[in-house]
């Protein structure tokens, strides 16, 4: 009789430890965290993701890790955490660049290929950039040479970027073509446009003004009908009188398909605790960018709806060359 109340009491034992055990490894999170980052570091998709990983650590008290994953214009990276395992410790920080590469074909996936997370910060400052000496100072100019000679004017692009998508609407609407020419990131369009080797480039406003001030570039117009909070100086094209409208950068959490609810749900309650926060703000505004929520529901909208307009934009079939120098 005392054997078996000894062998029962300690089998209830054990077990109440090994589920205080289970309990504990379950709590989420209960390690570092990857945020994958398509992109090269120094960029602003990097900048505002470590910028929201600084942030976010504090509120889930465990390493938030920058990890840089480029390549096939952000399709390495996305499908890094696409295969991961569904467990909320690699999330993929990204914007509409989801969309183009899989309208290009370069990625079998869309952002409906994950779990849609909030959308922590967006950039509508997206601008055109003119040389200096070109004669080209606002978007009235640039279409009067482009409709001049149809196919001279060489704008730099990077093939199925969200840039290479906006190009494509604005030949549209605009009845104009241009000679697009695949030059790479930010940093190799401007240089591209230093060099000369283009005569006009697409750029978030962000390290801009002192080429600006310099007198190597000037401000052809944003792309976005209304100025954009970080770039309250630069007039849109709508302003100048030519109606255009184009999203803006959207960068999102998403996460691998069946991630749980919970778990999603734990970064959705983050993105808004971190997006109030006043330091988050300003040092979101430190690099020239601006803090903005929206719910996993609002951000999987906002996507299928750049999709929709991208879907449109990708029957145009518009050539791109290589950059030669």
């Amino acid at each position: 009789m005392h054997k078996r109340y000894f062998l029962s009491t300690l089998a209830a034992a054990v077990l109440a430890v090994t589920g205080a055990t289970a309990h504990a490894e379950d709590k989420y999170p209960s390690k570092p965290i990857e945020l994958v980052v398509p992109a090269s570091p120094g960029g602003g998709t990097d900048l505002s993701a470590r910028t929201f990983a600084k942030y976010a650590q504090k509120i889930l008290r465990k390493p938030v890790v920058i990890v840089n994953v480029t390549g096939a214009g952000g399709y390495i990276g996305d499908k890094a955490v696409h295969e991961a395992p569904a467990d909320g410790y690699k999330i993929l920080y990204t914007h509409a660049g989801v969309v183009t590469t899989y309208l290009t074909g370069t990625a079998p996936f869309s952002y409906d290929g994950f779990e849609v997370g909030p959308t922590v910060v967006e950039d509508g400052s997206l601008t055109l950039f003119s040389q200096g000496k070109s004669g080209i100072k606002g978007i009235k100019d640039m279409l009067a040479k482009a409709k001049a000679e149809p196919g001279k004017l060489k704008v730099a692009t990077e093939y199925g970027a969200f840039t290479y998508f906006m190009l494509l609407k604005l030949q549209q609407s605009q009845g104009v073509k241009f000679n697009l020419v695949d030059v790479g990131s930010d940093s190799a369009k401007v240089t591209a446009l230093l060099g000369g080797y283009v005569d006009v480039i697409p750029r978030i406003f962000a390290g801009m003004q002192s080429y600006i001030d310099s007198g190597d570039f000037n401000v052809v117009g944003a792309v976005q009908a209304e100025r954009a909070p970080n770039a309250p100086k630069v007039p849109t094209f709508k302003e100048q009188g030519v109606p255009f409208d184009y999203p803006a950068y959207p960068w999102t959490l998403f996460f691998p398909k069946g991630t749980p609810k919970a778990v999603v749900d734990q970064w959705d309650q983050v993105a808004k605790q971190v997006t109030a926060d006043k330091g988050f703000l300003a040092d979101i505004d430190k690099i020239g960018m601006t803090a903005h929520y929206r719910s996993p529901a609002d951000a999987t909208k906002n996507f299928a709806a750049i999709q929709s307009e991208f879907t449109e934009l990708a029957k145009t079939k518009a050539e791109v060359s290589k950059e030669k120098k």
